[in-house]
């Protein structure tokens, strides 16, 4: 049975690309961008006729989204990497054909392949997403000569299991892992990176909020 193995240990940089990549691959991201260089092409295109305050909120607006808003990411990355021990410390994988194993310190989950919702494969990086938030992050950097590997061998099985529909015994194993599944997982929602407890706080306000009603 093919089997791959290999360590983790995240950096800003590789969080700030999945960051940016989630953030600006969307179409609010996109969106934003065009405002911001509709706003400068306007400023430059019209810079003689303009006063000084329509300048200064034009060219705001276009340093918003470009330049203001990825620092800001980059800023919250180095934050999140630093304070963070499900992100900082080093993880471990094992893909099989029957899945993904995680395995950090004395805590281990296992993945189906089924389970994965998409794979985007990007410059410097694989992000495997168990949902529109949430992502598993293979650095080229970390996984060394056996990125290729590690690419072509989830390429196969995201194929294999593309229409693959569960047993109900393998629904119910699956739902009783579901709280531990989340090891070594970035969380992203609306542009800010969550960590686990902001995103269980969230989901007790919200309850807390409907049982009010």
């Amino acid at each position: 049975m093919q089997e791959i193995e290999f360590q983790v240990k995240l950096q800003t940089k590789d969080l700030y690309r999945f960051t940016m990549r989630h953030t600006y691959f969307s179409i609010g991201g996109i969106f934003s961008l065009l405002i911001s260089f509709g706003c400068l092409g306007i400023c430059l295109a019209n810079f003689r006729q303009l006063v000084p305050s329509t300048i200064a909120v034009l060219l705001i607006v276009a340093a918003l989204f470009t330049v203001i808003q990825p620092v800001m990411l980059y800023g919250k990355c180095a934050a999140q990497v630093k304070r963070s021990k499900d992100i900082k410390d080093e993880l471990s994988y094992i893909l099989t054909e029957e899945g993904i194993t995680v395995r950090q310190g004395e805590e281990e989950v296992r993945i189906k392949w089924y389970q994965i919702r998409k794979v985007v494969y990007g410059g410097k990086g694989i992000y495997v997403y168990m949902s529109p938030v949430r992502a598993f992050i293979f650095p080229q950097e970390s996984c060394g000569e056996r990125y290729g590997e590690i690419q072509r061998m989830i390429g196969e099985m995201m194929k294999k299991y593309k229409d693959y529909i569960p047993e109900e015994e393998e629904i119910g194993e699956n739902q009783g892992q579901e709280g531990d599944a989340r090891i070594g997982e970035s969380y992203i929602q609306e542009g800010k990176i969550l960590k686990e407890e902001d995103r269980m706080r969230e989901e007790q306000v919200r309850e807390e909020a409907e049982h009010g009603q």
